[in-house]
């Protein structure tokens, strides 16, 4: 890759980092439906053109049933799942738990994706390396009660779907053009929370630096990076877009220890990078067999 498309690929890896801290500050006075629902309309105010403009929506919504299964799979509950369960888990330890994403894929793969199996013995011990990462921070950083232990639980279970739902899009979508896969996914979690998050609007205007989180998480750490995400799969191909997604949790808790004071423990460090490098292992996929 030149130099542009390195830096183009750490400044989407710092942006998706940066979304964590983000979440935390906006939910200091708004309620997690708020939060998904601000985040998700403003990047549909974004895409929306753009998608229109490339006619990317109308093949997708031929079967509206796949892709909106799909959507509500790969965005609506993992959002909520995330936002959720980031009421009780420190910004950078989500930032971490979400950067096992690749974790699922490869383990979904198995039954769902054969195509996309991990690499015999090393994608089983990047799979098995992951999970001691993610046994780290459960049993460390994240025993501090109930609560703690639900929050983590539930960010976990979006990396989950987050996984299920890059699968389904593998399976189902593969040819549908990224962009419309993008605004559909934010046009249907709009939708879905308009009427929860109405019920749970505070009472009172909440303050600048909420505002400024939510904008800046809907506009530019959602909308802009879905647009540098797909710009970069055209250009550089997807496996190597993709790296951003193992940096990512690197800037989770660079931004949350610089900006929130959060305090990273000797685990965490260790689970982080246990992680990355079992996801790395567990990306390396089967090479395929001669005929």
């Amino acid at each position: 890759m030149n130099r542009r498309a390195w830096a183009e690929l750490v400044a989407l890896a710092a942006l998706w980092g940066a979304v964590y801290p983000l979440i935390e500050v906006a939910l200091r006075d708004l309620s997690p439906t708020v939060v998904v629902l601000g985040r998700v309309l403003l990047a549909c105010l974004l895409l929306m053109p753009l998608a229109i403009r490339c006619n990317a929506l109308p093949d997708l919504w031929r079967q509206p049933r796949a892709i909106i299964e799909t959507v509500l799979v790969q965005s609506t509950i993992p959002l909520l799942l995330l936002t959720y369960g980031q009421q009780y888990v420190p910004a950078g330890i989500a930032g971490i738990l979400v950067g096992a994403q690749p974790l699922f894929v490869a383990i979904l793969a198995y039954r769902y994706a054969p195509d996309e199996r991990p690499q015999g013995l090393k994608g089983a011990a990047g799979i098995a390396i992951g999970f001691v990462g993610l046994i780290l921070l459960f049993g460390v950083d994240l025993r501090g009660g109930r609560l703690a232990l639900l929050g983590g639980a539930l960010v976990l279970a979006a990396a989950l779907c987050y996984a299920a739902g890059t699968i389904m899009i593998h399976r189902r979508h593969a040819a549908a053009p990224p962009l419309g896969v993008a605004t559909s996914a934010m046009l249907v979690t709009s939708t879905v929370m308009i009427t929860p998050a109405t019920l749970t609007l505070p009472g009172h205007l909440p303050n600048a630096g909420v505002l400024a989180a939510i904008a800046f998480l809907g506009i530019v750490c959602t909308g802009m990076t879905l647009v540098l995400f797909y710009t970069l799969i055209a250009r550089t191909g997807p496996a190597r877009a993709a790296l951003a997604f193992y940096l990512s949790p690197a800037f989770a808790v660079a931004f949350s220890t610089v900006f929130l004071r959060e305090r990273m423990t000797v685990a965490a460090v260790i689970g982080l990078g246990a992680i990355v490098a079992g996801c790395l292992l567990a990306a390396q996929r089967a090479e395929p067999t001669p005929a």
